[in-house]
């Protein structure tokens, strides 16, 4: 095998995950957890979902086209892209914990330009700022977050980082209709950004001051993709990703501008749902990240994507209530869904070999996250409507669902997930 790709331990041996995660008691240190798992707010919910809660407000100020909205999301995305690729390239020499705080840096620089910025090309170079340091965040803090945790608890860790974020997505509408109310203009956008930057600044320098890492062993470059390969069903681990990848995009990017387009519902309505989106998001990373400790990732995934699929249909054709338990449902598996396929990864490689699986599989999530929100505004435009977007965005929900759950026979597992991929065990 590529050097650096060596499989963990299995998971009942204890000696071999303290060899691997640094902590001989495998006790959960919380304080750490959350501290790292803020990193996730800022490339998640900063430098990402931000952008669709204030995008009814920007799209007014900038008089952008459902076209133009979609692009803001395709570039954060592509920039995203490209970030992963240049993490992939880099992992096995620069520690990971050192392209975090660069990504957080980035990021800040990103959210910086947001707050100034005077017209849509400075706001596409803002969100593409954030999109790559995004990266430089996102395939390393599953490392740092789950360091010393055996491998049959990292389900309800990574659960505590996705959950942590939706805070974040939580916090950020209630503060704008906060200040909108008080500031009695709907449109306000930029002050949001600002507050943002402050919090990152804040983080970067907290995560340097405070939080410490073992160092992790050097990998030879590449060598991804052949470790991705020997996955049982690895094709449909991909195949699956991607549909999420274009359905994440897809729903929460346009959700402002169906709900006020498509429904006439009003702005605070629209806004506050993105609260109850993170709601969701609170209580579906834990829960689904406790289940799949039990249960499995595979069958714990296929279950959160059909629950997916079935929220998505219900955006442009139920009404008041509906929409607000179908977003509920979406938050709490759109959310889960990236951890869990986090903790998957990481439950059969270590360290930076993670790094340059997940970051593989990323280069295929990439393109479909980029194409997602790009087709869904042109959808909206040649259709006048949003139910298209939608009907899309259910129908690959569904099949990344059918992708997960058939992978449990192939991957020989219906129970917990095992930590090492035997050799020869590549799949479809």
């Amino acid at each position: 095998m590529p050097p650096g790709t060596e499989p963990t331990a299995p998971a009942g041996r204890a000696g071999a995950d303290s060899q691997i995660d640094g902590n001989s008691d495998g006790r959960i240190r919380w304080g750490r957890v959350l501290l790292v798992s803020m990193s996730g707010v800022v490339s998640h919910t900063f430098g990402r979902s931000t952008v669709a809660v204030l995008l009814p407000a920007m799209a007014d100020d900038l008089d952008l086209s459902s076209t133009a909205a979609g692009a803001l999301g395709s570039v954060n995305l592509g920039s995203y892209f490209l970030g992963v690729v240049v993490v992939t390239l880099v992992v096995g020499r620069i520690e990971p914990f050192v392209l975090l705080r660069v990504g957080v840096a980035v990021v800040a620089v990103g959210l910086a330009v947001l707050a100034v910025a005077g017209n849509t090309t400075a706001v596409l170079a803002g969100t593409a700022l954030s999109g790559l340091g995004g990266a430089g965040i996102w395939l390393t803090v599953p490392i740092i977050v789950v360091e010393g945790v055996p491998s049959h608890r990292r389900g309800v860790v990574m659960g505590m980082l996705t959950a942590t974020m939706g805070a974040g997505f939580v916090g950020v509408p209630v503060a704008t209709t906060a200040l909108r109310a008080v500031s009695d203009d709907d449109g306000v956008w930029r002050p949001i950004w600002l507050w943002e930057v402050g919090g990152t600044v804040l983080l970067l320098a907290l995560l340097w001051a405070l939080v410490r890492v073992r160092p992790t062993e050097r990998i030879a470059g590449g060598g991804g993709l052949a470790t991705l390969r020997r996955f049982a069903g690895w094709k449909r681990i991909v195949a699956a990703y991607m549909a999420f990848a274009w359905l994440a995009a897809s729903f929460g990017q346009f959700l402002g501008l169906a709900l006020e387009h498509g429904h006439g519902f009003s702005r605070e309505f629209a806004t506050l749902l993105f609260s109850a989106m993170g709601v969701g998001s609170l209580l579906g990373a834990i829960g689904f990240g406790r289940l799949s400790d039990r249960l499995g990732r595979p069958r714990t995934m296929a279950l959160v994507m059909g629950v997916a699929a079935g929220a998505a249909v219900v955006v442009p054709y139920g009404g008041r209530s509906a929409i607000a338990a179908a977003v509920v449902l979406f938050g709490s598996t759109a959310f889960a869904y990236p951890a869990l396929m986090a903790t998957f990864v990481r439950d059969r490689v270590a360290d930076r070999s993670f790094t340059a699986v997940f970051g593989t599989m990323t280069l295929f999530y990439g393109p479909a996250s980029v194409a997602g929100p790009a087709v869904s505004g042109v959808l909206v435009d040649s259709t006048g409507g949003y139910a298209a977007t939608y009907l899309v965005v259910g129908v690959l929900g569904a099949f990344a669902a059918v992708c997960m759950a058939t992978l449990g026979r192939a991957d020989g597992n219906s129970g917990a997930v095992p930590d090492t991929v035997p050799d020869g065990a590549a799949g479809d």
